[in-house]
């Protein structure tokens, strides 16, 4: 028994030595400028962090970010410019932001049901499936941008005074809401224009009786101090991609390059990881504040993606008029509806927005990594 034992780790030393050590890093490195309207500490700048972090670990301390925090270089709506005129090198770019420019990246996509599955369908979308991605990256590409993987947003939550439990129960109260509104009245309810930064005050004047947006944005406000009763849909997506010059991009070296593919895949992943935690404290805080935090069920569930789809799909179709990109659009929204187990409606497009009602982010806050 001993003479096998000595025999057996003889044979593990053997093959310890004959496996190479991980390679060296041996690219060419370099500072990358990273400018972002979002501050270091929430959602959004824990990822920046976080991929700065890796990119070094990576490169063995020869990649960084020179990161400019909450707008002090560019504000929300100049990232394109920004990016794509090489002014800087890197940022986040959120799609909804830009449905003239990235119109093909504004299709359906509040049709998840999960962080991994949202970010899954924007990354198929954008860059694996052979039918949509080509169409898709010629876009990106006339920006003058490389993306290299989406991230994923919030989940959303209706906010009420009063517990509901069901679409029945809500049908027919007014709804405050910048965003979806087409959707939000094929589900019954009455709505009024309403932006983020008027819940507090008219949902706490009644205004409106409820509200709409991502559970984590609506907690950073304050809102369970007004309406602290959350009913969460299920409803999940993607936005923000991490986006960099694309001659910059074409200018580094295949190592280079392949640090910031593995980078990027890694920040999605610890974004997916640390946006379920983050569920987990805001339900703590509701709860706090006397409030709770409930979700759909099933059927009400399906019925809330159904009207997602159908009104997203009327939306990306205008995009897409405007843009002179339908025959893409129409192949992308095919492949989104056989993923997820829709039909495509027979729907007219509907004008295309940007910023006020159904042409903002598909889940409001949540494509904007508001958290």
């Amino acid at each position: 028994m001993k003479k096998l034992l000595v025999l057996v780790l003889a044979a593990v030393m053997t093959l310890a030595l004959s496996v190479p050590a991980f390679a060296a890093y041996e690219g060419e490195g370099g500072v990358y400028t990273f400018p972002t309207t979002y501050s270091e500490n929430e959602y959004a700048g824990q990822i920046i962090k976080f991929l700065d972090e890796k990119l070094q670990e990576l490169s063995d301390g020869k990649i960084s970010l020179d990161i400019y925090w909450g707008g002090t270089v560019m504000a929300s709506g100049e990232e394109i410019e920004a990016i794509g005129s090489g002014m800087f090198d890197m940022t986040l770019i959120g799609q909804s932001n830009y449905t003239a420019e990235l119109s093909l990246l504004n299709f359906p996509s509040q049709v998840s049901t999960g962080y991994a599955d949202s970010v899954k369908l924007m990354d198929t979308i954008a860059f694996e499936n052979e039918k949509t991605a080509p169409y898709v990256q010629a876009e990106i590409e006339e920006n003058n941008l490389k993306m290299l993987g989406s991230l994923p947003g919030g989940s959303n939550s209706f906010i009420t005074k009063t517990e509901y439990t069901s679409l029945d129960e809500m049908k027919g109260i007014t709804l405050g809401i910048g965003m979806n509104q087409s959707a939000m009245e094929a589900l019954g309810f009455t709505v009024v224009s309403m932006m983020p930064w008027d819940y507090y005050d008219q949902l706490s004047r009644g205004v409106a009786e409820a509200g709409y947006m991502s559970t984590t944005a609506l907690v950073s406000m304050g809102l369970q101090e007004v309406t602290p009763f959350f009913l969460a849909d299920g409803t999940y997506t993607a936005g923000n991609f991490i986006t960099i010059n694309l001659d910059r991009w074409n200018e580094m070296s295949e190592e280079d390059q392949a640090v910031f593919v593995e980078a990027s895949k890694a920040a999605q992943e610890y974004a997916i990881e640390i946006a379920g935690t983050m569920d987990e404290e805001v339900s703590e805080e509701i709860e706090a504040a006397g409030g709770k935090l409930q979700s759909l069920g099933e059927e009400d569930g399906a019925k809330v993606l159904e009207a997602f789809f159908e009104t997203g799909v009327a939306d990306a179709k205008g995009y897409a008029i405007a843009a002179d990109t339908v025959e893409a659009m129409d192949i992308i929204i095919a492949e989104v509806a056989a993923m997820n187990g829709f039909e495509v409606p027979d729907v007219e497009a509907t004008v295309a927005q940007t910023g006020d009602s159904d042409g903002e982010s598909a889940d409001g806050e949540s494509a904007d990594l508001e958290g």
